[in-house]
């Protein structure tokens, strides 16, 4: 296995850049792509009196700057679960940082846990929709809604993670980006999210994330 920075994936013709942030970056048309983000998690489970820190949040919108710092985007899609319930504090803060970056198209396919009536978003200076293309690739929240698409689609929704094995019986579940021959998931980006393992087949390529390297994992099965 090659531990590096970053990961270049060519895919369809096109290259992809895999980043260590959890994000994935297409080179020839400048998009950066954040899958379930969850802004607004921390301040939910607060509320409901389960003492999580607000700088899980502060942690999440710095992550995101930093990203947007070193990729330059023309355009930014969040694959959904860009919120994670009702507005608060914490939702502010995104809309403060949205401001800095006003000159940058961004584009929210609508996931499962983005419930803000829909002016809130226009509010914000996101373009709303259930899937955006780009082709060769559709972008969307969950790929099980992709009924009539015929190109690659790109999805999140599940948080994909996948088991490392070590010595001793040591494993690890680490976070992942998968592409099958299909479709692909990208990692969750919010660092405040569950993970679900995946079970990759042959022809089937996973990247691995961890200590902000990307590993290629062999695929045996």
């Amino acid at each position: 296995m090659s531990f590096k920075n970053t990961e270049i994936f060519e895919l369809k013709n096109q290259t992809l850049e895999l980043l260590p942030e959890k994000a994935l970056f297409w080179k020839e048309q400048k998009i950066l792509v954040v899958s379930d983000v969850h802004f607004g998690k921390s301040g939910h489970f607060r509320k409901h009196g389960i003492a999580v820190p607000n700088s899980v949040n502060k942690s999440n919108i710095s992550r995101l700057d930093k990203l947007v710092l070193k990729t330059h985007p023309e355009k930014l899609i969040f694959l959904g679960d860009l919120f994670h319930s009702e507005s608060n504090n914490e939702v502010d803060q995104f809309k403060e940082w949205r401001q800095k970056y006003a000159s940058v198209e961004m584009v929210l396919t609508i996931g499962n846990h983005d419930l803000l009536a829909g002016f809130e978003y226009e509010k914000m200076g996101l373009n709303c929709v259930n899937q955006f293309k780009a082709e060769p690739f559709t972008f969307l929240h969950d790929e099980s809604d992709d009924h009539q698409s015929e190109s690659y689609c790109i999805s999140g929704h599940i948080h994909p993670a996948i088991k490392l094995k070590g010595k001793g019986r040591q494993q690890l579940y680490t976070p992942c980006f998968y592409f099958g021959t299909k479709s692909a998931l990208l990692p969750a980006f919010g660092s405040f999210t569950g993970n679900y393992r995946i079970s990759p087949a042959q022809n089937e390529s996973v990247f691995a994330i961890v200590e902000q390297k990307i590993i290629q994992i062999p695929v045996d099965n």
